[in-house]
């Protein structure tokens, strides 16, 4: 890809371990793991634990950088706080900023995924996004502040 001047995204979850991922035990050893699953089987991040996880997610985009990845795509970052009653707003704005500044810290960039009532307050920090079915939900505007701000939004519609 690179020989030809293309970008490569690679994708991982911002909000869910998994229990077949290399880090599940490291998630899992670090208590940062909940016992609320998802609607798709994987079990929801505390993401109020931020010094645990920020060092469990350098690692992993350290290691989407050594893939030879130029950014991250990270998905679920705010499934948490839908599923789990004690997580705000305030709590996914900080995990979202924190695996912003980490992955620019790592010298990746990395694209907001989803989480439209946060986009206009993560604009900042982040360098996409990516937005699934926008359109069924009548979601689409709320990531004008990217395109505004010269940032690219993906539209991905099933």
């Amino acid at each position: 890809l690179h020989k030809n001047g293309q970008k490569a995204i690679c994708y991982f979850s911002g909000g869910s371990s998994e229990r077949n991922k290399p880090d599940y035990n490291a998630f899992q050893k670090a208590g940062v793991i909940s016992n609320v699953v998802s609607d798709w089987g994987n079990k929801l991040i505390d993401i109020r634990k931020i010094d645990k996880l920020k060092p469990l997610f350098r690692d992993r985009f350290r290691r989407a950088v050594k893939y030879g990845c130029d950014g991250v795509e990270v998905d679920s970052i705010g499934v948490p706080e839908e599923m789990i009653e004690s997580i705000t707003k305030s709590h996914t704005f900080n995990f979202a900023k924190m695996l912003a500044e980490t992955a620019h810290n790592e010298n990746i960039s990395i694209g907001l995924k989803n989480c439209p009532h946060l986009a206009k307050d993560l604009v900042s920090y982040f360098d996409f996004a990516i937005v699934e079915s926008c359109a069924d939900y009548n979601e689409c505007k709320k990531f004008s502040e990217f395109t505004k701000n010269k940032k690219a939004v993906f539209i991905v519609q099933y």
